[in-house]
């Protein structure tokens, strides 16, 4: 090679190493952002806690990380329109999205949801590009709270994008017909895992702070459920460090792995799963079928008993 065209792909290499650091640098400012409410005490209902629930419900709740990514997720419109028309048919009472980062993809899905008992959203932004949390309720979100998570990965690792996506846990206080009462409802990200252990210590203290969010937020009066991809499976210490500092029990059937659907233990109700189903439905397109997300989604039917 000519010492010519090496002095040109050195000077082009470092060229592009400044500036690959210096723009990750300058924006780490404006990723320490939370749009979100996270301040508690601006809260009503923490303040003044409202009455216990005194007649039995029934609720379907679902969970599901719809890979909605620039770049690494494909076929996104098509997906987006596909999961709303799912939805359509399973007829939630609440859904907890996780990995809707784009803006517009997320107009897809409630453009997809006109007409349906569905009216209610609420994103959580966070970060440089939101935490990727949509809450979707079939009656009214009446306060939105959000704890973004202190250890979240490595800002300089950009392609793990975890630190970037200001990843935490979002709070909807929902309100339910007839003057039932409230519905604590918690949608959560875990940090992924990338095949390795690297982040296995940040997952357990993302636990830690899910339970503590989870006992500070909580009003005590209403039954709360937790759901999201925790990217842990039940036996794993961050697992069982939300779990067990958080009193949550499963509210699904069989191992359904990183995706979980879980209740809040409490003295006032007995909370009951009547039925739990993944959502797997595949659509067609150029050259086959794709699945909805990389993730399986799941519809959990459960009942709520005053004691």
């Amino acid at each position: 090679m000519p010492r010519k065209t090496l002095k040109i792909i050195i000077v082009v290499f470092i060229v592009l190493f400044v500036l690959y650091w210096g723009i990750l640098i300058a924006a780490i400012p404006f990723n320490g952002k939370t749009g979100s409410e996270t301040d508690l005490t601006k809260s009503a209902l923490r303040a003044h806690p409202p009455a216990p629930i005194t007649k039995e419900i029934t609720l379907k709740i679902v969970t599901f990380n719809v890979h909605d990514l620039y770049v690494l997720s494909s076929r996104r419109p098509k997906r987006m329109r596909a999961i709303a028309e799912t939805l359509r048919a399973l007829d939630p009472d609440i859904v907890g999205l996780q990995e809707a980062w784009i803006e517009k993809d997320r107009r897809i899905i409630l453009d997809g949801l006109t007409g349906t008992r569905l009216k209610y959203h609420q994103y959580y932004p966070s970060g440089l590009v939101g935490s990727g949390k949509f809450i979707l309720s079939a009656y009214p979100i009446v306060e939105a709270l959000f704890h973004r998570y202190t250890k979240n990965g490595k800002w300089y690792k950009p392609y793990h994008g975890d630190w970037w996506g200001g990843k935490g846990v979002a709070l909807a206080c929902i309100e339910l017909p007839e003057g039932a009462g409230y519905v604590d409802f918690y949608d959560t990200h875990a940090h992924a895992g990338y095949g390795t252990h690297e982040y296995d210590a940040d997952r357990e203290a993302q636990m830690r702070e899910l339970a503590d969010f989870v006992n500070a937020s909580a009003t005590g009066a209403s039954p709360a459920f937790v759901v999201g991809d925790m990217n842990c499976r039940k036996g794993s210490k961050a697992f069982e460090n939300a779990v067990n500092g958080a009193h949550l029990e499963w509210m699904m059937n069989g191992d359904p792995r990183i995706d979980n659907i879980l209740a809040v233990k409490s003295e006032r109700y007995t909370i009951e799963l009547l039925d739990s189903t993944p959502i797997e439905r595949k659509i067609l397109v150029r050259g086959g079928e794709t699945r909805l997300s990389d993730h399986t989604g799941y519809m959990s039917t459960i009942r709520i008993r005053p004691n």
